[in-house]
């Protein structure tokens, strides 16, 4: 299957694996997974793979499980109109979990070091969805708070907030 040229979609597995998580998979996967919506782009899947720091053959992984299949550029794949409407919300909360990831690990890097930033960057990892993450906010405010001062730890906070509603159209 040539993944790399094609407009990937999830299968009925895929959809499956959404739902149970039956499989596993290692979070950059899960995420990109969440993403996969036969409308985005093969190359579109794979910067943000990249973001994420999955594998440079994830899509490649996620077809050999069986989890997408390529389809006709631009064609939806087919699907009630609730299955449909789960799956909007659960893209725009994938993205949203994608930019607030991205953004607190690079702030836990940047500012936590590798000792300091152990357990938080853990409990980012164990985070399924946005809503997780955001639990986590004020935990990561208290220790760049202890890493550098309040002042700068608000502001990396605010900024994290802000880019995280921006990039996912919410107000």
């Amino acid at each position: 299957m040539e993944i790399a040229i094609a407009v990937p979609a999830k299968t009925d597995a895929g959809r499956a694996e959404i739902e149970t998580r039956a499989q596993r998979l290692p979070a950059a996967l899960r995420s990109l997974l969440l993403l996969v919506d036969g409308q985005r782009g093969a190359l579109e899947l794979d910067a943000i793979a990249r973001r994420l720091h999955a594998p440079a053959d994830a899509l490649e992984q996620l077809a050999a499980l069986g989890l997408v299949t390529a389809s006709s550029a631009g064609v939806p794949h087919p699907a009630d109109a609730a299955a449909s409407i789960h799956e909007a919300r659960s893209d725009s909360d994938a993205q949203r979990h994608l930019v607030l990831y991205a953004l607190m690990n690079d702030a836990t890097r940047a500012h936590l070091g590798l000792v300091g930033g152990y357990l938080t960057q853990l409990k980012l990892e164990r985070a399924d969805d946005a809503a997780a993450l955001e639990a986590l906010l004020p935990m990561l405010q208290t220790a760049l708070t202890k890493a550098r001062d309040a002042r700068v730890a608000a502001e990396i906070i605010a900024g994290i907030r802000a880019a995280a509603d921006t990039g996912t159209g919410a107000a």
